[in-house]
């Protein structure tokens, strides 16, 4: 069984499959001042008509036998409460190994902390994530408009990765 060992969520980590949106540090506001804003991403990609849902995610076992791609528009993800494991995958074709197995090269399991955003490319794979501990974790997902109904494309392994995470509440 393959395993895969989940990484803190950074730039680096979601390097050919999207990228971290939310900013590493803020400022806080100024002595007297309400609040304090800055622009972290200038265009986040997802333009035409949208839609937002609220995902949950159930407690599991952490193994993977399907991924997900969308190949019409890229994914926002939200983590609003739990920290959580994401699989991912470079967007490509599903190829096969020497046995004939279908497999996604470059497959990596991110460790997404509560209150983190990230953008998925266009056709990145990607599975519903894994809640760290029992209790569910709640995302806000946001795509093109009608992308549940005409743009989910999967791939099925014959064979489950096995997903190893931190520790609950420790830091990869």
């Amino acid at each position: 069984m393959l395993q895969l060992r989940s990484a803190e969520c950074t730039a680096a980590a979601l390097e050919s499959v999207g990228r971290l949106v939310t900013p590493e540090a803020g400022q806080p506001p100024a002595s007297g001042q309400e609040f304090s804003f800055a622009v972290v991403a200038e265009d986040l990609g997802l333009g035409g008509s949208l839609c937002a849902g609220r995902l949950e995610c159930a407690s599991r076992p952490m193994r993977v036998l399907r991924m997900e791609r969308h190949l019409r528009t890229p994914e926002l993800l939200s983590v609003s409460a739990g920290d959580c494991v994401i699989v991912l995958a470079p967007p490509q074709e599903p190829g096969r190994d020497a046995g004939g197995r279908l497999v996604l090269a470059g497959l990596k399991a991110v460790t997404l902390r509560e209150g983190q955003t990230v953008v998925l490319d266009t056709g990145a794979w990607h599975w519903i994530p894994f809640p760290l501990g029992k209790q569910s974790s709640r995302l806000l997902v946001v795509f093109r408009n009608k992308t549940g109904a005409d743009d989910l494309h999967f791939c099925d392994f014959e064979e489950a990765v096995e997903v190893l995470a931190p520790a609950i509440g420790g830091r990869a």
